[in-house]
């Protein structure tokens, strides 16, 4: 059963294509071109967001499981031989709550403790990875899911890729169960391993060392070099060249050869034997050190993460005792920093909307707000000011700015909270600003409250 769907190309369609399964692969196609951008450094990152597709048996669950769905990926590109992160200590403190493969094969529950203690404690192996576990985890606080919901969890040898050093599932409860949103895999060096040795062509970091280091390389014996050339004939100078430029790794499987194995050199086939092979250990001096770049990957379910956003982010508010009303008072309740729309701009009544000063006031507002980067909605219907705050409280809208015949006299408008329908009274002049903080989380609402007065 094969996971792509397969499209034919051309007008004839006598080419088969298939559609591809993970954003990730044009990133590894460009990564050349994308060291280059970097001028040759490493660590580096590139990220991307697209459409996948995937051959799935049984779509169900709403956007959980879906033939064509929205993929978000980092390929971050690092040095194999080096696990530390420089922004680790920033992350460390931050507590996270692990399921391990221990605990999961033993039966145990998932438990919690600070990055920092995860790593010195070897739940962990790399600091990359830890730092991208924590980013990962503020990233799904900061857009609305509740952290007593979020776990991290290993994958049990038996699934674990067998090119991947270590693999985890950033895991959200919800309806469905504990489902998977995000996966952060050290896949090491094989997606550019195996890039390489289809396109034919070098893909290995070449960094320059500040002094000379001696090492110790396996390389092939002049005598069997001469051999191969003469086993092999005319082909025998191309094959010899193609086994001497084999990276490390390739020549210590050659060495460890048991028995005839087959390889592929200019589209031609040559069976190498034991006996036609002997390598030789020596000590060189190398100013460049070559290798081909791990890589850690984060990979976001757009779709996943949408879903259990609004089951996360969605409540409603209790009812009064002496409340006969039969309409459910529903909240949506995304973090401001996320919402689309950062306010609704309602006057109190219709007499409010039609005066000459609200118009001009609120025209100038909204065009303050444009030139901030922030959203909003005006909501100038007929409905009881009461209504309308509910209405915008379904959608989202974290806050709502009231005008009324006081701001037609004095220039101060009433802004009120979301969640905990609080109000307070300010300047028009100053709200612009107010809200720009207030979604980009530099003040709360709180810090708000204290500087202006109550409504």
């Amino acid at each position: 059963f094969n996971l792509m769907f397969p499209t034919p190309i051309g007008p004839g369609g006598y080419l088969q294509g298939y559609l591809r399964p993970e954003t990730a692969q044009g990133i590894f196609l460009n990564y050349k071109f994308c060291c280059e951008q970097n001028s040759n450094r490493l660590p580096f990152g590139v990220a991307q967001v697209g459409k996948s597709f995937r051959n799935e048996i049984a779509p169900r669950a709403g956007l959980t499981r879906q033939r064509e769905f929205t993929q978000a990926e980092i390929e971050y590109f690092v040095n194999p031989s080096i696990s530390d992160h420089p922004k680790f200590d920033t992350v460390a403190p931050q507590r996270i709550t692990f399921f391990h493969s221990k605990e999961q094969l033993a039966g145990q529950a998932p438990f919690t403790m600070t990055m920092g203690e995860a790593y010195k404690n070897g739940v962990l192996k790399s600091q990359i990875l830890g730092y991208m576990i924590v980013r990962t985890h503020l990233f799904l606080t900061s857009s609305g899911v509740s952290e007593e919901h979020i776990r991290f969890r290993q994958h049990l040898p038996t699934e674990m890729a067998h090119y991947a050093a270590d693999c985890w599932d950033a895991e959200v409860f919800c309806s469905l169960g504990w489902l998977e949103c995000v996966g952060i895999a050290d896949r090491s060096a094989f997606d550019l391993t195996q890039h390489a040795k289809a396109a034919k062509c070098d893909l290995q970091y070449k960094q320059v060392l500040d002094k000379p280091i001696e090492k110790e390389v396996l390389s092939l014996k002049k005598a069997s070099g001469v051999n191969v050339m003469k086993y092999f004939k005319k082909d025998g100078k191309m094959v010899k060249e193609w086994i001497e430029q084999l990276p490390q790794c390739e020549l210590e499987e050659l060495a460890a050869l048991k028995g005839p194995k087959t390889v592929e050199v200019d589209g031609k086939p040559f069976e190498l034997t034991p006996d036609l092979l002997d390598f030789e250990r020596k000590k060189e001096k190398i100013s460049v050190n070559a290798f081909t770049p791990g890589v850690i990957e984060p990979s976001f379910g757009i779709d996943r993460i949408f879903t259990v956003i609004l089951e996360h982010v969605y409540y409603v508010r209790p009812k009064e005792a002496d409340n006969e009303d039969k309409q459910i008072r529903a909240v949506l309740g995304l973090p401001a920093c996320t919402a689309p729309y950062k306010v609704a701009i309602l006057p109190l009544d219709q007499r409010i909307a039609r005066h000459e000063k609200y118009m001009t006031d609120i025209t100038a507002f909204r065009a303050q707000l444009s030139s901030l980067g922030l959203s909003s909605t005006t909501d100038e219907s007929g409905a009881a000011i009461g209504r309308r705050y509910s209405r915008n409280d379904e959608l989202g809208v974290p806050f709502a700015l009231t005008c009324d015949f006081t701001t037609l006299e004095d220039g101060t408008v009433t802004l009120r909270e979301r969640d905990m329908m609080e109000q307070i009274r300010l300047p028009l002049k100053d709200t612009a600003e107010l809200l720009r903080d207030l979604c980009a989380l530099e003040i709360t609402w709180k810090d708000a409250a204290a500087k202006y007065p109550k409504a």
